[in-house]
């Protein structure tokens, strides 16, 4: 396992993390998993294998630290050897079938080799094994495990469709009638993880009049948004949205959040890419005691020139 998909990251965190054992403890986790790799470099992966059945003593599943844990990555990382890191981490597995992280770490380096959907099932296999834990290692591997999969899935960039910059005709509704009209400019962009989409909206004469910013929730598996009125005295509106793929390049939001006063609201939302990149987004609300969706907003984004 690695907190993030940063993998030259980790391993480099992870043995800077570690070296205060290696220097204090003689017959350490960390040393035995050096000497693993000297093997290697001698003698090959199998001669490593077979030091590792013969040294190693404690058979307790030592988390991150296990030694076959991080003989894996440096195989992968340090020595890009990804069949001889292939090796060691189906023999973590083997080793220690009922934990998670060995799971999670082989769907790291079936990340690294491209195989997408084999990283998938040990990722779940992970997530099988930890989502029930209250142990702290557990729920780490549970949280890495959830993002990981949310990722290969994209689904932390569902609204990528939005990116760029958008001239916005806006119309509000009542009874199935127009009541008023409006525009306004719209410019979208991810951060570079991937992970932040952040929305910023501009009236005609260039003066911002909000911000939105998106961030998924792998855990949840929804979208929580946080509403930026500079003009609003309250400050920031926080809302959660389920996403819903419809078909023919049409999405249904389901957008939930909790007023002022403590009262719980949802609105729905229709979400059509059309051919010529131009985006129609459908705001549907409910008046209060009725199930009854109404047309409250109509916006028709329109790129740039």
């Amino acid at each position: 396992m690695r907190a993030h998909l940063n993998l030259k990251w980790f391993i480099g965190v992870l043995l800077i993390s570690l070296s205060p054992i290696v220097l204090g403890q003689e017959k350490s986790d960390a040393n035995l998993s050096d000497q693993l790799h000297e093997e290697y470099k001698a003698n090959g992966i199998d001669q490593s294998l077979k030091m590792y059945e013969k040294l190693n003593a404690d058979k307790n599943y030592n988390g991150f630290q296990e030694p076959l844990n991080i003989f894996g990555y440096t195989l992968m990382l340090e020595d890009q050897d990804l069949d001889a890191a292939k090796q060691v981490f189906e023999a973590q597995i083997k080793e220690y079938s009922d934990q998670a992280n060995p799971y999670d770490s082989y769907a790291d380096l079936l990340l690294e080799m491209g195989n997408k959907e084999e990283a998938k099932t040990n990722l779940l296999k992970s997530i099988a094994l930890t989502e029930n834990s209250e142990e702290d290692l557990d729920v780490e591997i549970f949280r890495a495990s959830k993002t990981k999969l949310a990722k290969i899935e994209n689904k932390h960039k569902k609204f990528e469709f939005m990116q760029g910059d958008y001239n916005v005709a806006v119309s509000n509704y009542k009874d199935d009638k127009i009541i008023n009209e409006n525009t306004f400019r719209s410019s979208s962009s991810y951060d570079e993880s991937g992970n932040i989409l952040t929305v910023n909206y501009y009236n005609l004469g260039n003066t911002p009049v909000g911000k939105r910013i998106v961030v998924y929730d792998a855990l949840e598996d929804t979208y929580d948004m946080a509403f930026i009125n500079p003009t609003d005295p309250f400050g920031i509106n926080i809302s959660h949205m389920k996403v819903k793929d419809l078909g023919n390049n049409k999405v249904e939001l389901m957008e939930s959040y909790v007023d002022r006063k403590g009262e719980s609201h949802n609105v729905r939302h229709e979400v059509m890419k059309n051919s010529n990149n131009s985006i129609e987004w459908v705001v549907f609300q409910q008046e209060d005691g009725s199930d009854k969706w109404e047309k409250a907003t109509v916006q028709n984004y329109n790129k740039s020139e």
